[in-house]
């Protein structure tokens, strides 16, 4: 039941926002009366932390697969994309914003994760990429690791990106092309437009764009 509770919350959050989505509303959708809700959440605050935790165990197995699956690191990059545009195109964009305002527990487990698990998932990439040629020798890893968090954060800023006018989506995976194209060899932008074209021909599937080996 508390799986089934999660599951129909996080649903209803990515389709409204996490604000407007009442504890009535959740036990309306599943059939159920709010005190069952209550058995297994204290209050909405433990739900959203509770589905954020649960949202980056499942993120961070995927990254995880993409880095043994991926054939070269920008493989691994434009999977990563593909991978968010997937989790992100029907999400409602408020739904971020909502919890980076009102649920700071849950917004602290998104600062944790990024500078525990995705700063390290992004040095091993950068250093897998200047080994490989696909990346600029002169790339300090530590600088541009960290450049990178900060881009991803920079994105969810309603303040720099307000919702009426930018898609939080197309803001993330903009920057993520402006930073993949200046770290980049020749022979690595190469590929990476390869990647790109085989990415807008191919219907979503990551493993469909790169079931071919890497020649790097």
């Amino acid at each position: 039941m508390r799986e089934r509770i999660l599951d129909k919350a996080q649903e209803l959050f990515f389709r409204y926002g996490v604000k407007s989505v009442t504890m009535d509303d959740i036990a309306r959708e599943l059939g159920i009366s709010k005190k069952t809700i209550y058995q297994h959440f204290e209050d909405k605050n433990a739900m959203v932390f509770a589905g954020v935790e649960h949202h980056f165990e499942c993120d961070r197995a995927l990254a995880e697969q993409m880095q043994v699956e991926a054939p070269d690191p920008i493989a691994e990059v434009v999977m990563a994309s593909e991978m968010m545009r997937q989790t992100m195109a029907g999400m409602n964009p408020t739904a971020i914003f909502d919890i980076k305002k009102y649920y700071p527990q849950a917004w602290d487990l998104f600062s944790k994760y990024k500078k525990e698990f995705i700063l390290e998932i992004v040095k091993k990439n950068l250093k897998k990429g200047v080994e490989m040629g696909l990346y600029r020798p002169s790339v300090n890893v530590e600088v541009i690791a960290r450049l990178r968090l900060e881009q991803i954060e920079m994105g969810l800023d309603p303040y720099l990106f307000p919702l009426g006018q930018f898609n939080p989506l197309d803001t993330q995976l903009e920057l993520l092309d402006h930073f993949l194209r200046g770290i980049v060899t020749l022979e690595g932008l190469s590929l990476y437009e390869t990647y790109l074209e085989k990415q807008l021909s191919t219907p979503i599937s990551p493993k469909a764009i790169f079931n071919t080996k890497s020649t790097y």
